[in-house]
């Protein structure tokens, strides 16, 4: 803790009038906060109610009180927040983001669900996602352009997607990646096993000693089994690691925003005979329709439908 880092951040500066601090938030261990102000201070962050609620990426004010720990007093407006939830708690992932690069590969097997899921909530943020599939070299030709028909299915050919080895080739996957990221601020996701942590450590190899620091100044080393935190380098790359993961709930959606993010089922929803149609059972209903015509992908359709049934709507 009160280390000095080599990252200065523009415009983290005393509050005007107020003894306030403008900090970033950097990392999160489980309850476990850290904040760095312009000078490169680190700050352990405690909080009340509302206050309590803050993300990697965050700007925010704090309320030094002493030992370098710190109250938030304030948490700056937001461009954007990702993050997912289920019926009892929310998780955040980190806020005011330029991109999500999620990572998928053959081996293990990725999640066509989680892919899904991620793209809903990436697209109702507003936060551009790029899909990278790692451990390309375990495709043949057949079997790569399978997997790319299948992903650009899943994301209505929205999404960018880079293939890359970040192991058999990891001077050729940097190549690729990095204009994703530079000079940008970009969350990276991934399940356990598909590589993630391998691509951030080539881009900036000093991110895995990195985290073992601030690990240990939150005092939150192995007994902690979740945690985010900003990498950055020299060569201005602002990475954010976040753990593997293996479920994304949607509960802060309402109904109508889910439709806003499946534009294949909405659109021609509008055309079904019933207002209020639900696409099942009902007669002259347009999504039937373009299910059986194969217009629109099954695979989404059940997502949506799942979705649907967990947001209690059904």
């Amino acid at each position: 803790m009160g280390r000095k880092a080599n990252h200065k951040q523009p415009g983290a500066l005393p509050a005007p009038d107020t003894g306030l601090i403008q900090a970033l938030v950097i990392a999160s261990h489980g309850r476990h906060f850290m904040a760095e102000d312009a000078q490169g201070q680190h700050w352990q962050l405690y909080g009340k109610g509302k206050r309590r609620e803050v993300a990697v990426g965050d700007s925010v004010l704090l309320s030094p009180s002493g030992d370098c720990q710190a109250w938030v007093e304030q948490i700056e407006p937001r461009r954007n927040l990702l993050y997912r939830s289920d019926a009892l708690r929310s998780k955040l992932f980190a806020a005011n983001l330029d991109a999500v690069l999620l990572v998928l590969a053959v081996n293990p097997p990725y999640s066509p669900e989680l892919l899904g899921r991620t793209w809903v909530a990436c697209r109702n943020a507003g936060v551009p996602l790029h899909l990278i599939f790692n451990k390309a070299d375990l495709l043949d030709e057949q079997a790569h352009e399978a997997l790319e028909d299948e992903l650009k299915e899943w994301t209505l050919g929205e999404t960018p997607i880079h293939f890359i080895s970040a192991t058999e080739a990891p001077g050729e996957a940097i190549e690729r990646v990095q204009p994703l990221v530079q000079g940008k601020r970009v969350l990276i996701l991934g399940q356990s096993g598909m590589g993630k942590s391998t691509l951030i450590n080539a881009l900036i190899p000093h991110a895995r000693a990195a985290t073992n620091t601030v690990s240990e100044a939150l005092n939150a080393g192995k007994h902690t089994t979740t945690h985010t935190q900003m990498h950055r380098s020299d060569e201005g790359l602002c990475l954010i690691d976040s753990p593997g993961f293996q479920a994304f709930g949607l509960h802060h959606l309402s109904e109508q925003d889910l439709l806003n993010e499946f534009p294949d089922i909405a659109e021609p929803g509008q055309r079904c005979r019933f207002a209020n149609c639900r696409h099942l059972k009902e007669p002259d209903c347009a999504v039937k329709e373009g299910l059986e015509n194969g217009d629109i992908s099954e695979a989404r359709f059940e997502l949506f439908d799942l979705l649907r049934n967990e947001l209690g709507s059904a």
